[in-house]
């Protein structure tokens, strides 16, 4: 009697659990983010501000960079990670891509780095008509499935507006506490001449070069990139759809600064040498959290940048592998 009780529990639970996965909301997401050329006075932070990017997915790498060297990963995956402490972020992505997985959340089994072009496209895009894949994670989708069109040539036609970055998604949404941030990063590389905290790189003086001690040339350390926007947008269900944002834009500009190099050794002679206005990379912040509705278009409005987003309800991946019907819809609530 005892042993049927338990199966019957087993089996309950495991028909619940069924019914948890079945359930799971799944959105399309399309996100357009411009550059407003303004001439605000305002003033912007001197460091740009801290993205938790360790669990983020990347979805523009693979479509946009060329692989270098894939990577087993047995423990912590490599990670694309902002720090204002640091010169520059590190130089690897989770290849968390859409790949079908029962945890999607988990860290993915392999890392690679990847080699970017010195400018990301601002249209990002799945080369073939994509879908997401049941228990699967986001995947990128193509340019045919997006929707924005009308709305970009709309803003494109205003005077002082630039386009950074377009792109749309299908993902599953989740509470708060599993949510996992998507990482949104667009426009030039500007590495090459200025750090990661704004500070102009100052070109050193040609010498010979390094040598290993076995008589090989060392190898020049990698550069992470330095993006014009680059940060995460975190999506999560909690009765209602929010939208967090942690973005930041890098504009050039001049700002006072001693007149030495700003890594000396000699910190009092940094404090106390007169200050001259010096070329330095701004840093301007994008950070909301906002309730909104699906289906509804939705505007971030900032002075220097814009954001325009749409969450719209879609079918559950297997129906829609099944039916491979973009209209088909499933009513997941009212959000």
């Amino acid at each position: 009697m005892l042993r049927k009780l338990a199966v019957s529990i087993a089996t309950l639970i495991a028909l619940s659990h069924s019914q948890v996965v079945q359930a799971e909301a799944w959105f399309e997401v399309e996100v357009y983010v411009f550059e407003r050329q303004s001439q605000s006075t305002e003033q912007w932070p001197d460091t740009p501000i801290k993205t938790k990017t360790d669990k983020a997915i990347d979805l523009i790498s693979p479509a946009v960079a060329q692989v270098v060297t894939p990577m087993a990963s047995e423990s912590a995956p490599c990670t694309l990670v902002f720090d204002a402490d640091a010169d520059a972020n590190s130089h690897c992505a989770e290849s968390l891509n859409g790949e079908p997985t029962s945890e999607p959340v988990a860290a993915a089994p392999t890392s690679v780095e990847y080699r970017y072009p010195p400018v990301i496209p601002s249209e990002i895009s799945s080369a073939t008509t994509s879908y997401a894949s049941a228990n699967g994670g986001p995947v990128l989708l193509a340019r045919s499935q997006s929707q924005f069109a009308s709305i970009i040539n709309s803003i494109s036609r205003e005077r002082g507006t630039r386009s950074l970055l377009h792109m749309a998604w299908q993902q599953p949404m989740r509470g708060k506490s599993g949510s996992v941030p998507i990482r949104l990063f667009a426009g030039k590389d500007f590495s090459d001449t200025y750090h990661f905290d704004g500070r102009k790189i100052v070109t050193p003086t040609q010498t010979e070069p390094m040598i290993n001690a076995d008589g090989t040339p060392m190898l020049a350390p990698v550069v992470s990139p330095v993006w014009e926007l680059d940060g995460t947008l975190n999506i999560y269900l909690s009765h209602y759809l929010y939208i967090e944002t942690a973005l930041n834009m890098r504009k050039e500009g001049r700002k006072l600064l001693p007149a030495m190099p700003s890594d000396a050794a000699d910190t009092s002679a940094t404090l106390t040498a007169p200050k001259v206005m010096t070329p330095f990379l701004m840093s301007v912040p994008l950070e909301q959290n906002r309730r909104v509705k699906s289906e509804e278009i939705h505007y971030l409005d900032h002075p220097e940048m814009g954001m325009v987003i749409q969450i719209r309800k879609m079918a559950q991946p297997s129906a829609q592998q099944k039916s491979q019907n973009a209209e088909s819809i499933q009513t997941v609530g009212q959000y």
